[in-house]
């Protein structure tokens, strides 16, 4: 292998641990091996951003250590877990340490529910009796068994399926792998995110390099908007240097735009989509690019290139949109009130385009510039997008 072919493999491994950063053997084999072929370049490169690589067993893990009290914010996933299932996850993983070896669903269940009837557990009742319950705590498992925690060893669903819907048999047998188990969270990472410890100016400015390497490598997009200027103005100056730095680590380049600084990673068909598909051909896709459109124009632009509206005139925007283009939504878009804002809010949010503030205003990220004058082609009036 040259020498530029074993650079583009570390930086291949490093962009699969950005993408999924707790990997084992049996979760993603490809990229298992790929990290621990390139372990001491993918540790390299965790470095400099301040994460940190740690390996136990089969399983390896990319932690995202706070910098200087602060954490780099990306928009949450639209498939992200609830609260209420994260809770059930972090419970049904409480219980796997006491696990040695396989175990049942049904077991499971019942030690989730005396753990959280336990004294001192602040977390809402488990009903194993309760059917709705009893598929949040399938979902629970099958986000371990995602990680690697579980592994499923029965395939009969119809076990499962008659434990969920009538709470009868075992419902399924697991293995629990104790590896990424104990690597899915950290007590010290933890600690410093939910109590940062405040971080004195010189602390704040020595880590300025390292918070500018994370906000690129895991924000859709780094505005000067909203930055502090002094940050800002150093973003501008230094972006010469970030943009080495982030070619060196993942063989991406950094755009350079008016309203900040953007990677872009390249296209590679051995480690996963790193770019969002969007738009798509689906009513929320169009809707969601129509409504920041005409909320771009409406509503009240700032010198730093954002864009507010009130939450009654985002009403009036999703009114004038269903009036305008109604005949082309979905059946609950066009009968279910509200549907066409919240579909908006949620795509333009999972894209970081978009912030709802407390009181159901918008806050338009400069970005949204990029989408002006969206050309929404219909080729078939008779048969509205799904």
């Amino acid at each position: 292998m040259s020498r530029a072919e074993a650079v583009r493999d570390a930086q291949r491994a490093f962009v699969g641990l950005l993408e999924q950063p707790l990997v084992t053997s049996s979760t993603n084999p490809p990229l298992y091996r790929l990290v621990l072929r390139n372990l001491q370049a993918v540790t390299e490169f965790a470095r400099r951003p301040g994460y940190r690589i740690q390996r136990i067993g089969r399983a390896v893990r990319l932690i995202r250590v706070p910098v200087a009290g602060t954490v780099s914010l990306p928009p949450r996933p639209a498939d992200a877990p609830g609260r209420r299932l994260l809770a059930l996850i972090c419970c049904l993983a409480a219980c796997c340490e006491e696990v040695s070896g396989t175990v049942t669903l049904q077991r499971l269940s019942d030690m989730v529910r005396d753990l959280c009837a336990t004294p001192g557990v602040h977390v809402t009742a488990y009903d194993p009796d309760d059917r709705a319950q009893r598929r949040q705590l399938r979902a629970a498992a099958e986000y371990l068994d995602q990680i690697g925690v579980l592994r499923r060893r029965t395939s009969d669903d119809r076990m499962l399926d008659d434990w969920i819907e009538g709470g009868t048999g075992p419902g399924a047998g697991y293995e629990v792998d104790r590896d990424p188990l104990l690597l899915m969270t950290s007590a010290d990472v933890l600690a410093l995110a939910l109590n940062p410890e405040p971080a004195d100016p010189d602390t704040l400015n020595a880590a300025r390099a390292l918070r500018q390497l994370r906000d690129l490598l895991e924000l859709p997009a780094v505005l000067y908007a909203g930055r502090d200027p002094e940050d800002a103005d150093l973003l501008r100056r230094q972006r010469g240097f970030r943009a080495t730095d982030l070619a060196q680590m993942t063989g991406g380049t950094v755009e350079a735009r008016t309203e900040g600084l953007l990677l872009v990673l390249t296209d590679d068909e051995r480690v996963p989509a790193t770019v969002v598909d969007w738009p798509r051909a689906k009513a929320a896709d169009w809707v969601a690019l129509l409504m920041a459109d005409i909320a771009g124009r409406d509503g009240t632009r700032h010198q730093d290139g954002t864009v507010t509206l009130t939450s009654d005139q985002v009403d009036e925007v999703a009114d004038d949109l269903l009036r305008w283009r109604g005949d082309y939504m979905n059946k609950l878009q066009k009968t279910v009130p509200g549907t066409v804002r919240a579909d908006a809010e949620a795509k333009l949010s999972e894209l970081g385009l978009l912030t709802v503030t407390g009181d159901g205003g918008w806050v338009l990220s400069p970005v949204v510039g990029r989408y002006r004058d969206p050309d929404v082609t219909l080729t078939d009036p008779a048969e509205p997008a799904s």
